[in-house]
Parts: C-alpha cells; sequence; structure tokens
C-alpha cells in the first residue's frame, strides 16, 4: 500500500482544512490481507455541498468497502489540481474552470464522469439597497481565490452579463465560510456563494441578486491511473454511481452524514436537516452528460481564454474519456 508522505501541496490543504469545517483527511487502517488485495487508489474532493457524492462515499465507508483508500479534502480547486498535478491523486471530484487552466499548461489528466448541477448566488446585505450586479460597479466584491471554479464564473460571466468587466470592482479573496461576515463588517458590498453557504446567507435574512450555473463538477483521472489502475478507478466509478442513487434516493440518511461534516446547526429556527435539505434543493447530482453540459463547459474554457488565465483556446471535449464509463453520455 502507497502511504502519502508529507509534500507541500498536501500539508497546505490538510491544514487548511483542519482549521475549518471540512472533513479531514483519512488513511486506511485495515492491514489485514483482505485490505491488501483490495485495489489501491488516492481520491481528492473539495468540501462543497456539490462534492457531496465524494463526501458522503468517503464518510460512509463506501470507498473504504471496496477500495485500499486514501481520501483528502480541500478547501479549493486550485489546491486540488495542485496535488493532481504533483502525481499524489488519482481521481478527484473537480471542476471544469479550473481543468481547463491546467490542462492547458499539461496536466495529463482526463473527465470520465459527471457529478453535479447546481447554482452560485451573489448575494447582499439586506438593508443594502443593492438589487442588480450592475449597481456594484466601482465597489468591493467578496469572491474566492483566483483561478477556481467561482472566480472564473463571476469575472467570465456574471459581472459580463450585467454590462461589467473585472476591471470594473475589486474582488478580495475570502473563504466560502467568511464571506457572510465579510458583508456584515462592510468589508464587502456583495458576495458570491455555492451551497451550502448560499442558504446559510438567504437564512440569515441576506439578499440574492443574481444567480449562475455552478462551477461544473466533474470526475478526473490522472492518465497514469487509467492506464496502470483501471481496476481501481473501475472500483470508484461503481462507488460513483451508487452513491448518487443513495443521495437522490435515500436523502434522510445523506442528509444526516452532510450535516455532521459541515457542522450544521439551526438556523433562524431552521433544523440543520431542513438547512441542508434546502441547500440541496439546488442541486442535481448525476453521473452522465448531456449535450447541454458540453456547451456549458466550452462556455466556460472561453470565459477562461478571454480572461486570460489560458493563453490558447481549448477545445473541452478534449479533455473528456467518454470511453472509459459505458453509458456516460445520455441519449
Amino acid at each position: 500500500m502507497k502511504k502519502l508522505f508529507a509534500i507541500p501541496f498536501l500539508t497546505v490543504a490538510l491544514l487548511l482544512t483542519a482549521c475549518g469545517s471540512t472533513p479531514e483527511s483519512t488513511e486506511p487502517t485495515d492491514t489485514t490481507s483482505e485490505s491488501e488485495e483490495k485495489p489501491q487508489l488516492n481520491i481528492g474532493y473539495v468540501s462543497i455541498l456539490a462534492n457531496a457524492p465524494g463526501i458522503v462515499a468517503d464518510q460512509e465507508g463506501f470507498f473504504a468497502e471496496e477500495l485500499n483508500v486514501n481520501t483528502y479534502a480541500f478547501n479549493s480547486g486550485p489546491e486540488l489540481y495542485q496535488a493532481l498535478a504533483a502525481g499524489e491523486l488519482d481521481v478527484a471530484y473537480a471542476g471544469v474552470p479550473a481543468l481547463v487552466n491546467w490542462a492547458s499548461r499539461g496536466l495529463p489528466v482526463k473527465v470520465i464522469s459527471k457529478v453535479n448541477d447546481g447554482k452560485i448566488g451573489v448575494v447582499v446585505a439586506e438593508d443594502s439597497g443593492i438589487t442588480s450586479v450592475k449597481q456594484l460597479e466601482g465597489e468591493v466584491l467578496a469572491g474566492v481565490q483566483s483561478g477556481s471554479g467561482v472566480d472564473i464564473i463571476t469575472k467570465g460571466i456574471i459581472l459580463p452579463k450585467a454590462g461589467l468587466l473585472a476591471e470594473d470592482v475589486t474582488i478580495q479573496e475570502f473563504n466560502q465560510a467568511n464571506i457572510e461576515a465579510a458583508l456584515d463588517s462592510n468589508q464587502a458590498k456583495a458576495g458570491f456563494l455555492n451551497e451550502p453557504f448560499l442558504t446559510y446567507a438567504l437564512l440569515r435574512g441576506k439578499q440574492q441578486i443574481a444567480e449562475e450555473n455552478d462551477p461544473a463538477l466533474v470526475i478526473v483521472a490522472s492518465e497514469e491511473a487509467l492506464a496502470n489502475k483501471s481496476e481501481a478507478v473501475q472500483t470508484f466509478m461503481n462507488i460513483h454511481q451508487s452513491t448518487i442513487d443513495y443521495l437522490n434516493e435515500d436523502p434522510e440518511n445523506a442528509n444526516q452524514v452532510l450535516v455532521e461534516v459541515f457542522n450544521i446547526g439551526a438556523i433562524e429556527g431552521v433544523a440543520a436537516e431542513d438547512v441542508i435539505a434546502q441547500a440541496k434543493e439546488k442541486l442535481s447530482f448525476d453521473w452522465q452528460f448531456t449535450s447541454d453540459d458540453f456547451t456549458y463547459y466550452q462556455e466556460l474554457a472561453d470565459a477562461a481564454y478571454e480572461l486570460g488565465y489560458v493563453n490558447q483556446e481549448i477545445d473541452v471535449e478534449s479533455l473528456f474519456d467518454l470511453t472509459f464509463v459505458e453509458g456516460v453520455i445520455k441519449e
């Protein structure tokens, strides 16, 4: 069994995770011969609700039942991609916008399955008087790490739809968990949130003035893993598909897992389980792609190019291996 040592990328990510409300890294403790016979795989995900299939499979032990597995939780897409680039992850729940950036620099990975659809919300303080993104011109906004999916969607889609450029506003980087406080303290006039942080903010009285599709989360696998760990990756995909079924068919049990992972309490009289249920209403989980998905992914790739995050136009379909998982495209 391969163990992961303290490389810089994973060390930073895991230290950040330990400081927040995200799940910690886990390593297999079963040293029996049965464990050693399981396929070995290193799995990463960003700790947001859109990655519920990965979080639930990790926390419920679905991965460990079938795989000799190391799992890692990250606070942002760029951190996760750094670990992929370092060769320390075999598969990951990751966003298409950041994938475009890293693939343009030669990262040898392929997309093999879908994870979810969802929404990003633009929120303001209840008494701000702001009702449209256009009114944010010249203001300080609370965003996330530059180059992440939310960042590219903010600068490349949300602002342009309102007739603004990234240069028309000042975007300061925050962890999502701190964006609401930035609005409360008037450090920023608006914030860009995905789930579950968007629902938290709305329940506490923030106003949503716009929304856009979520950062398009998919399953990426290293080309090395596809070539040399195909059995393990296929086992992972079987778990991914069954976990999505679990999320969709047994939401109450899955919600309880997510309440514990995100350390959710009651908000403004709404019980914790209902908070997570409301947040999940904006998300749908699916392992299969539609033709509309590829249209949106290309829009994101084009936005990344126009923003200067990549120095060449990218055909997103070149980043996919649609032959590894049977039936991965919906008819």
